[in-house]
Formats: structure tokens, sequence, C-alpha cells
């Protein structure tokens, strides 16, 4: 029972009872992570190819690019060693490039930067007021919807009732029609003296017809067509006399009208009626012909400085007025003899006015449903536009409010991608302007002698063109080697070399550099190389080399000092761009990253995402 009472007693039935737990409880399956802790190394790309020790006599030199020799640093004879420079292009244009191609890296490394930041105040308060500004239009537009569907029913409600009161008037001059055939008295008097009223004004339309035809011909008064006389009818002059020889039987024909109407009174003799409205009718005629001579004169007429071709249309217009007025009359006229013979015949002369009347009306009402619809038509159509454009600005309304999202959010990695890729691209026209710029200068590749030059200073030269020629002065080798199309893009002359031979094995290792590229190729059993050659950076090397030796070379073709690198495995991809797992304490957590040089050894440079220490997931292993 003591036993029972010690506390120790008591934790150590605890610890056995854990133990047992943990050793005989069934266990459900584990996830154990490989990993690997991020820290900055030198990240090398590299390019290996196999070649031959090749004994060198001359090197004949040319640049690689096409342009205007600056200057020509050596003379025939002269003793040149490995480095020294011969011949320089003018870099004017080069330079500039560079100037350039560098401004254009600071330029895209600040809009990186301006991105990775996000949007300032000022641009989400300007998006801002952008949604305030379409939420104001939309409401204004909402509202026209609602004053466009007003106006449609005040349409409605006013044409309407024009429309019914048309249609009063209608039956109005319907009972007067009936009335009409019900009366006789005064019928005959009445279509006599409409006949005559209708012989005053068809003269006084036929005088007008005529003053106005004479305002543009001037046969009796030439002041009023001063301002055309001269160009009067210029295109065609038979038409000028054509209209002049109209206007004199016109004359005639107005004045006999005039003479027959005055003599013929109300309540005159049928016969002296029907003499008048006869003579007016000849009248009429003459007239209209003659302003139809008229317009043929003012369309064979030319403009001028001081009459212009609005005039001379506002000219033709009034001419055409008048002669629609005479046709008027004229039908004015013919309706009133036809009156007068209905008349006659029927002696109920009130049946042709109260016909005329009931047309009028029954015209009046087609018009009033004709104008109804049209109204009603076009307020419907102003509800549909005003409608359409408060749907447009609904869609303005909400993509002002995804801007406004847009602007205030923070920016992702997909989002940063096109402008971390314009940097990268930036870089690499950089240093592309740079090796063209460094292609300017030719450089002796072996210790020697100049034996010929052939251009001076001030000529141009195009690329491959040799140009200068130094013999070797001493023992001295090259190497040539095949590298694939695959790899022959990351090869550019300067590249640092790094040489092993067969027969002085692996330990051994010199340092050279690639000078030439030859730009065409060649077919290896069936497969594309290019060949490079690639000098010696000492030539006076202590071993002991032989033509034909073959040799192993590493080109190193990129750098990156003390940069970020994981393995390429650890790398993934989706719809969102690239990414990697990290364990955060005990748990995988994904992590954007944006990716740079591709480098040996199966490594990835990494620009962003990661920091120093982080721990990245290279496999997962079941437990």
């Amino acid at each position: 029972m003591k036993l029972l009472r010690r506390w120790w007693f008591w934790m150590l039935v605890v610890l056995v009872v854990a133990v047992a737990a943990y050793f005989f409880v069934p266990k459900g399956p584990g996830i154990e992570y490989v990993t690997e802790t991020v820290v900055t190394t030198d990240l090398v790309q590299t390019v290996d190819a196999n070649g031959e020790v090749v004994s060198i006599d001359e090197v004949e030199l040319s640049f690689d690019l096409s342009g205007t020799v600056n200057e020509v640093f050596v003379h025939v004879g002269d003793i040149v060693a490995v480095g020294d420079s011969l011949l320089l292009l003018d870099t004017t244009e080069l330079s500039a490039d560079v100037a350039t191609a560098y401004q254009a890296v600071q330029v895209a490394l600040s809009n990186l930067e301006k991105q990775r930041a996000g949007s300032t105040q000022e641009a989400i308060e300007v998006s801002s007021l952008g949604v305030d500004a379409a939420g104001a239009t939309l409401l204004i537009a909402d509202v026209n919807v609602e004053s466009a569907i007003e106006q449609l029913v005040l349409t409605q409600l006013k044409y309407g009732a024009d429309t019914d009161f048309a249609e009063a008037a209608l039956q109005t001059a319907s009972d007067n029609y009936n009335q009409a055939v019900q009366t006789s008295a005064q019928s005959v008097a009445d279509a006599y003296d409409d006949l005559l009223s209708s012989a005053w004004a068809g003269v006084v339309e036929a005088r007008a017809g005529l003053g106005q035809t004479d305002e543009v011909l001037g046969v009796r008064n030439g002041v009023f067509n001063d301002a055309y006389d001269s160009v009067l009818s210029a295109k065609n002059a038979g038409v000028l006399e054509s209209a002049e020889s109209a206007y004199v039987i016109a004359e005639k024909s107005v004045i006999a009208a005039e003479s027959a109407v005055l003599s013929a009174g109300y309540g005159s003799s049928s016969g002296s009626i029907v003499e008048a409205g006869r003579a007016t009718e000849d009248a009429l005629e003459d007239v209209a012909r003659l302003l139809l001579h008229t317009s043929s004169v003012v369309y064979a007429t030319v403009t001028t400085t001081g009459f212009t071709a609005s005039e001379l249309s506002a000219l033709a217009d009034t001419v055409e007025a008048s002669r629609r007025a005479v046709q008027v009359d004229q039908a004015a006229l013919q309706n009133a003899f036809q009156a007068t013979s209905t008349a006659l015949v029927s002696r109920d002369s009130d049946l042709v006015d109260s016909a005329n009347a009931l047309s009028e009306k029954q015209a009046s009402l087609a018009s009033a449903k004709a104008l109804e619809a049209y109204q009603i038509a076009t307020a419907q159509q102003s509800v549909n536009s005003n409608q359409a454009t408060s749907d447009l600005r609904k869609i303005e309304f909400a993509k002002a409010q995804a801007n406004l999202s847009e602007v205030e959010a923070v920016p992702r990695v997909v989002d940063l991608a096109s402008y971390e890729a314009e940097v990268a691209r930036a870089r690499a026209a950089y240093a592309s302007a740079q090796a063209r710029l460094s292609k300017a200068t030719i450089s002796s590749p072996i210790i020697g002698s100049v034996t010929q030059i052939a251009v001076e200073s001030g000529e141009q030269v195009s690329g491959s063109e040799v140009v200068v020629t130094v013999q070797t002065t001493q023992e001295q080798f090259e190497i040539t080697a095949d590298v694939s199309e695959s790899d022959i893009d990351k090869v550019s002359v300067g590249d640092v070399v790094a040489l092993t031979f067969d027969a002085f094995g692996s330990g051994v290792v010199l340092e050279a550099y690639v000078g030439e590229i030859n730009p065409a190729e060649k077919l290896i059993e069936g497969v594309v190389y290019y060949e490079i050659t690639v000098y010696l950076a000492d030539p006076l090397q202590a071993i002991a080399l032989r033509p034909g030796m073959t040799t192993d070379l590493v080109i190193a073709t990129d750098v990156r000092e003390s940069t970020i690198s994981v393995s390429q495995r650890s790398v993934k991809q989706d719809e969102e761009g690239s990414y990697l797992m990290l364990l955060v304490g005990n748990s995988p957590e994904r992590r954007g990253v944006t990716t740079g040089l591709r480098g040996d050894l199966g490594r990835l440079e990494i620009m962003k995402g990661l920091e120093i220490g982080d721990e990245v997931i290279i496999k997962e292993i079941t437990l």
C-alpha cells in the first residue's frame, strides 16, 4: 500500500502505458520529406565538346561585323603578342546600342519594381473616382430611361387625342357631304363664282411666275440678275434664247388672261367666266413652259466668285417653287372647270366642295393616324435607345469596379511574370549589344608577325572578310571542335574554355578561349554541327602539344555569381506559373518563383521567390 502512494510509482506506470501504446497501437502512413537548404552559390552553364590540336602556321583574321575601319593599330612586319589589338571598327553606333540597351534594362527594372510595389494611392484614388463617375453616369442613364417611358405615355395620349379629333372632323365632313347632295340652290352660280376665283388666283400666280422668270432672264428688267448676268446659261446659250422666246409668248398670254378676268365679274354670264378661265388656263400653261425653260437656263449657268454655288442652288429652288405653284393653280383651275361641269350636269356644285372636304378630312385622318404611329414609334425607339445606353453604363460601371479591385489587389506572381521576362529580355539585349561592341576589335590570338593588312582606316569591310594576317614566329597551336546545333547558340566568341588532353590525363588543365565560330553548318552522321576555333590563353604553356592530339573542351557559356539555385526536379509548373514546395514547420507550403539560368548538374537559378535558409522539398517518401 505504501508503494501505491509514491508519486514516482504512478509516473512509471504512465510511462509504461505510453511506451506500450507507441509500439502496439496501429499507426497511419506517414510522409518524410527530403529537402535542401537554400544557400547562394556560383551557378555555371557549360557546353562540352571534343576537339583536335592543330598546328598554327598563320592566322587570317576578320571582323564578325560589317562596318567602317576606324583605326589600324599595327603595320606589316610588326611583332604582336596574344591579345594585342590589331584593328578597330567605328563603334559609334555600337556604343549607342549598348547605351540604349542599358537604358532599356533600367527602364525594365524600374517597371518591375513599380509593379512589385503595387498601385500608388493616387492610382487607387483615380480608379475610385472612375467608379464614382461610372456610377453617376449609370444613374443619369436610368433617369433618362424613366423619362423616355413617361414621354412615351404622353405621346400616346396626345396623338391618340389628335386622331380622335380627326375622326370627328371626318364625320362632320361626311355629314356636310350628305347635306350638300340634298341642296341644289345656287349650285351653278357658286360653281361659276369658284371658277372666276380660280381664274383670279391663276392670273395672279401667272403674273408672279412671269416676274420670277424676268428676275432671272432680265428681259424687261435687267437689274435683278446683275450678279450672274455674265455667266447666265454659259453652258448652253441656246437654252437662254429658247427661254427668252417663251417669255414673250407667256407675257402676251398673261396680259390676255388679265384682261379677260377683269372683264368678267361675279354674277357675270357663264360665257365670260369660261372665257376668262380658258385665257387663264392658257396663261398658266405658257408660264409653266417658261419656268421650265428658265430652270434649264439656271442649270446651264456657272458659278463665279461673286455668284456662289449656294446662291445658284437657291435660285434654282426659287424657280422650281414658282413652277410648282403655277402647276398648283393649273390644277385648281382645272378643278374649277370640272366643278362647273359637274354643277351644270348635277346642279350640285356643293357636292364637289363637300367631296373635296370629305377627302381632305379622310387624308387628315390618315395623316393623323400615320403621325400617331410615327411619334409612338419614335418615343418607343427613344425608350429602347436609353435602355441600351443604361445597359452599357451598367457594363462600364462593372468594369470600373473591376478595375478598382485590380488596382487595389496585391500583384500576383503571374502578374509579375511578363515584367520579369522583360527584364530578362532587356538584359539579354544588353549583353548582346556588349558582345557586338566587343566584336568591333580584332585582337591577335597568337604570337607572331603581321604579314598582311588588307584595309586602311576609313574603308568599309564586311563580316568574314579577311583584313589582317599574322604569321607565327614559334611553335603554336589551336584547337578545332564541333558543337551541336542545340548548344551553339549558347557559345560566344571570348567564352573561357577548359582543356584536358588524353595524352596528359585529367589532372592537366589548360585555359583557352573561343576565337572563332564558323557560321557554316557541318553534317556529321546526319546531325548538324558548327565548327569553333579555340586558342590557348598562354601559347607558351609548358606541356608539349603535338598536332592531332585529342582534347576535351568544357566551354563556360554563362555564370551567375552568388545566386540562389535549386534542383530542377523540385520546380513545377501550372497555369499560375513556376512554383516549388517549401517545408515550413512540418507542413509543405507552395511558393511561386521566377526562374533564370539553367546551369550544370541539374541546377536552376531562382531569381525571385526564395530566401536563404528556406527548406525546399526535393522528394516525398511515404512511410
